[in-house]
C-alpha cells in the first residue's frame, strides 16, 4: 500500500490563505469540498484505486488575530489483491494575523482505529527564530525565513500577481518534525480555464469563480537535509487571486491523487 495520505494535508492551506494585517490580497474565507479519485498510475504500484473526500474550512482574519481551520480528509486506498486501507485525518489549526505563532493537532484514524496523534505550536521569538513545541518532545529550531502556511501563501499569490515565475522558499505546517524546502513554478493565468474550473463546482459560490485570476501552479518539497536533490513529493492545483484551489495534483513516485472541487459555500469577511 502507499504511504499515508498525510501530504492531503499539505494541500488543505492550500483552499485559502491569508496575509498580515498591514497588506493582503481580497481573500474569501470559505468552506470547500473535494472529491478525491486516482489518477496515474504506475505499473510497480501495489495500489488499484483511490477514492475518498476532503472538506476544508476556513475563518477569522486580522480583525479576529488571525486565521483557523478545521479539516478533514477520508480516504480508501485499494491493494491489487483487494485488500483495502481507509484513512481519517482530522486537523485543526490556527495562525496568527502577524506570523508570530501557528498552532497546530492532527490526528489520524487507520480502519477505524486510532494511529497517529500530534499537537504543537510554533513561535516565532524576538530573534525571528521560530521555535517548535510538543509535547513530550524536545524544542526545535527552525530559521526565521521559514513561513507557516498563511505566509506562504500570500506570498505565492503576490509573487503571482506581479508576473513572478520561479521562486524557492521554506514551508512548516506542522505535517512534518521540521520545515519542508520548497520550490514554486507559477505558469501564466489562463481566463478560459478559471471558467472551466468554476463549471466543475455547483453552487453560488462557483459561479463566483468565472473571472476570477486564475493562475496554474506546481510545488516541489523537499527534505530538509536534501534541499538540492529530488523533490520527495509535487502537487499542482489551479491557484484564484481570491485564495480558492481547484484541479489538485498530488504526485508520489508511482500514483497520482486527484482532487476536485464540488462544493464551496463563502463566509461574510471577519466572521471569526
Amino acid at each position: 500500500m502507499m504511504k499515508s495520505c498525510k501530504y492531503l494535508t499539505v494541500l488543505l492551506f492550500l483552499a485559502v490563505m491569508g496575509g498580515t494585517a498591514n497588506a493582503a490580497p481580497a481573500l474569501q474565507m470559505h468552506r470547500a469540498v473535494y472529491d478525491l479519485s486516482l489518477g496515474r498510475l504506475e505499473p510497480v504500484s501495489d495500489v488499484s484505486g483511490i477514492d475518498g473526500r476532503m472538506v476544508v474550512e476556513w475563518r477569522g482574519g486580522p480583525t479576529c488575530g488571525g486565521y483557523t481551520s478545521t479539516q478533514r480528509v477520508v480516504t480508501r486506498v485499494t491493494g491489487v489483491e483487494g485488500s483495502f486501507v481507509s484513512n481519517d485525518i482530522r486537523l485543526s489549526y490556527f495562525e496568527a494575523a502577524d506570523g508570530s505563532e501557528f498552532t497546530f493537532t492532527r490526528t489520524e484514524y487507520t480502519n477505524g482505529e486510532l494511529t497517529d496523534q500530534d499537537d504543537g505550536t510554533a513561535r516565532r521569538e524576538k530573534n525571528n527564530e521560530i521555535k517548535i513545541l510538543r509535547e513530550g518532545s524536545p524544542a526545535r529550531s527552525m530559521p526565521g525565513e521559514v513561513l507557516f502556511p498563511m505566509e506562504y501563501n500570500l506570498a505565492m499569490i503576490e509573487k503571482a500577481q506581479k508576473g513572478e515565475r520561479v521562486f524557492t522558499q521554506a514551508l512548516f505546517d506542522g505535517t512534518e518534525e521540521r520545515e519542508n524546502p520548497t520550490t514554486i513554478f507559477i505558469g501564466k493565468s489562463v481566463p478560459d480555464q478559471a471558467d472551466k474550473a468554476a463549471v466543475a463546482a455547483q453552487g453560488e459560490g462557483a459561479e463566483r469563480l468565472k473571472g476570477e485570476p486564475h493562475w496554474p501552479v506546481r510545488i516541489s518539497y523537499f527534505e530538509p537535509e536534501d534541499r538540492e536533490g529530488v523533490p520527495s513529493f509535487e502537487m499542482g492545483f489551479a491557484l484564484f487571486s481570491n485564495g480558492i484551489s481547484t484541479e489538485l495534483r498530488l504526485d508520489y513516485p508511482d500514483l497520482e491523487i486527484k482532487g476536485a472541487l464540488r462544493e464551496i459555500d463563502y463566509f461574510p469577511a471577519g466572521e471569526c
